[in-house]
């Protein structure tokens, strides 16, 4: 645990893309999803029928429950208009290729600054080089 009580949940390439890892974090289940270069943490609990919103994927740049489909936007966890559901979201922060989440979800619908993940400087400059040498 950080000093200011985030919690290393995983490491982001535990993480498929526009797919979440679910943890478990003071006894709630969270579902921290990575897409576009970003990670954002809701509670697990689809607000339809509890589904289990960490087993879907964004879709359309939603969380999409695997149930029956419901929707969340992941930095706020509430469905798009005109749907009025929300899910608690969690405050998330990438250190060094980890991921850490605040414990304490925020109420629902409750706007979470995603995190971007740091470009892996050892796949940058690979890319450089391939890059280089494609070019001679």
């Amino acid at each position: 645990m950080e000093p200011d009580g985030f919690v290393d949940a995983c490491a982001v390439t535990d993480i498929p893309e526009k797919r979440a890892r679910i943890v478990c974090l003071s006894g709630e289940r969270v579902a921290v999803f990575k897409y576009d270069s970003k990670i954002s943490a809701v509670s697990n609990v689809c607000q339809h029928q509890n589904g289990p919103l960490g087993e879907g994927k964004i879709l359309d740049g939603c969380i999409t429950c695997p149930w029956h489909g419901y929707q969340y936007v992941p930095e706020t966890g509430a469905s798009p208009p005109p749907f009025v559901e929300k899910v608690p979201t969690f405050n998330v922060r990438v250190k060094n290729g980890r991921v850490f989440v605040h414990p304490k979800p925020n109420p629902p619908g409750t706007r979470a600054e995603p995190a971007l993940i740091e470009p892996d400087l050892h796949s940058s400059r690979r890319e450089e080089a391939l890059s280089s040498a494609s070019k001679e």
